[in-house]
């Protein structure tokens, strides 16, 4: 690069046309130099420019899942233990066992690993003394569980569930959950198996491992499902006691900013309970399994009105905020499942199904051990070739992803 004409003057003779002026070396020289400057610029500009777009094509290749946790490193004299990516591994933890009576249940202490890549189930064996649906939320490093006045925390890279020091939504089950990035929420339940239901909302903080309960005040409800995007959550269906007496089919919506609710003009397609605490969704949409509804029993009908399960699964949009019956149903009915999902699909494990289709009223038992999915851009669903350790209904259903 030429010399700073303004620093080294000695070094510019003037000479020729532009010496009887005094100047025009002078000039000449800074011209040269901002030239000079100009071009460097440019040469740095263009190689940041393609080191961008080196990057920006191997974003492209995209990131192989992982099917093992991935093993710490050190970072100066700190041993950074880095979680698994987003969306590859959920659990089903707890609930109540598979047996033919609903009024005298197994309680089924263990937790099932399910890893997205490739549908497999693994037994952790005897983790959590969980008996029914329980609060579950977190992010992709660890998941928090609450059960009555009592919390743990799933570490995901090590698989190690411990207590943890904040009192976690006491005497509440039953209810729903939401959760993103910085934050999960624990919406209603009951404290004494519905004879009384809340419409009370707790925040969970996942830096500081603390719960609060906010100011705004649902719809009481129990056994509903909570879903949500980026900027939303919403709660949908339950009841508003353990005999189903009311059951609803309205939503709520849960703004994350103001932290303010807000019943919509949507309405679910049934009215429903039984539902699933979360219901990962993609970022369009989410989408609701099954449930338990009243009314005239379909196959044969029957009157009067009755509790049964059914068979549809209903989608939620959130650009416009509507409710619709897809149009491949399940099987069979069933409600009280546990649901876990990651970007690409929603995978459901459990739930109380009819013993035989739509022929008998009130008579179920725990799903065996069936797990099923559904793939956001077919919306179809297909059951699975991998089964639960134990069929159980009124698991925690937790997973790894973060949207």
């Amino acid at each position: 690069m030429p010399k700073n004409p303004l620093i080294f003057p000695d070094e510019f003779i003037l000479d020729g046309a532009v010496s009887d002026s005094g100047i025009g070396a002078l000039e000449v020289a800074v011209n040269s130099l901002s030239i000079a400057s100009k071009s460097g610029a440019m040469r740095q500009a263009n190689a940041i420019r393609v080191a961008g777009l080196g990057s920006i094509k191997n974003q492209n290749r995209g990131m192989p899942i992982l099917n093992s946790l991935l093993p710490t490193r050190s970072v100066g004299k700190f041993t950074v233990a880095p979680s698994e990516p987003s969306g590859t591994v959920g659990y089903f933890i707890g609930g109540w066992g598979d047996v033919a009576s609903p009024n005298f249940p197994l309680f089924a202490v263990r937790t099932d690993r399910f890893t997205f890549a490739t549908d497999t189930i693994v037994n952790l064996g005897s983790r959590l003394n969980i008996h029914a649906a329980s609060y579950a939320f977190g992010n992709a490093i660890a998941g928090y569980i609450g059960w009555f006045t009592s919390s743990w925390k799933l570490t995901f890279q090590s698989e190690t569930i411990s207590p943890i020091g904040a009192m976690l939504f006491p005497g509440r089950y039953m209810g729903a959950s939401l959760k993103n990035q910085s934050r999960g929420y624990a919406l209603t339940g009951t404290a004494d198996g519905g004879s009384t239901v809340f419409g009370t909302v707790s925040r969970f903080s996942y830096a500081g491992e603390s719960l609060v309960t906010i100011a705004t005040v649902l719809q009481p409800r129990m056994r509903a499902c909570a879903f949500g995007n980026r900027f939303n959550g919403y709660i949908a269906g339950g009841s508003t006691d353990a005999t189903g007496a009311t059951i609803h089919n309205n939503i709520e919506r849960l703004s994350y900013a103001s932290e303010l609710g807000v019943i919509i003009s949507t309405i679910l397609p049934n009215k429903k309970t039984g539902l699933n605490g979360w219901c990962p969704g993609s970022g369009n949409a989410s989408y609701f399994w099954g449930g338990t509804t009243s009314g005239s029993f379909p196959s044969p009908p029957t009157s009067p009105s009755r509790f049964y399960q059914i068979n549809t699964i209903d989608r939620f949009s959130f650009a416009g905020e509507t409710c619709s019956i897809l149009a491949s149903l399940l099987a069979r009915g069933f409600s009280d499942g546990s649901v876990i999902g990651n970007a690409v699909r929603s995978v459901v494990g459990g739930g109380i199904v009819h013993l035989d289709g739509y022929t008998s009223q009130n008579v179920h038992t725990s799903e065996p051990s069936e797990i099923k999915a559904l793939n956001y851009n077919t919306e179809l669903h297909q059951i699975l070739g991998c089964v639960l350790s134990l069929g159980r209904h009124l698991a925690v259903g937790l997973d790894n992803s973060t949207f």
